[in-house]
């Protein structure tokens, strides 16, 4: 559901040089890592996602500028601002996910739990498809 999205706290070490964020399994990765991904380079107004994928967990990391993460499942809708100090946010398997509101130079790194091969097939694209996948009857 919805509300088992949860943001998680990056530890930040900050010194002269600039600022080290560090994941680490034991305690930020809250599952073995089989892919990785980099969003860059998204147009003023554009989105990302606007699917579900119904295998895939995933940990969505703001590493530069901002963005609004928009969740669903059948009963109701988040949204969760993201910015390289806000941390990153942790979305499971079979929820609608949206990326949007990019600022400029936005750069996201998402985490997933899957291998891509194993999952491209439980990749959902039609919002009536996924209602219907979560038990809900569309009436047209």
């Amino acid at each position: 559901t919805v509300g088992d999205c949860r943001l998680i706290t990056l530890p930040q070490h900050a010194d002269t040089r600039g600022n080290l964020t560090v994941l680490e399994r034991v305690s930020e990765l809250p599952f073995d890592v089989r892919r990785a991904f980099v969003i860059t380079n998204v147009p003023s107004g554009g989105s990302r996602g606007q699917h579900a994928n119904m295998l895939t967990s995933e940990l969505i990391v703001c590493a530069a500028g901002a963005l609004t993460v928009r969740v669903e499942d059948e009963h109701s809708s988040r949204s969760v601002p993201l910015s390289a100090a806000s941390g990153a946010l942790l979305v499971p398997a079979t929820l609608w996910v949206e990326l949007r509101d990019f600022a400029p130079g936005t750069v996201i790194v998402v985490f997933a739990d899957t291998d891509y091969r194993d999952a491209r097939h439980h990749y959902v694209r039609d919002r009536a498809r996924w209602l219907e996948a979560r038990g809900v009857t569309c009436v047209a």
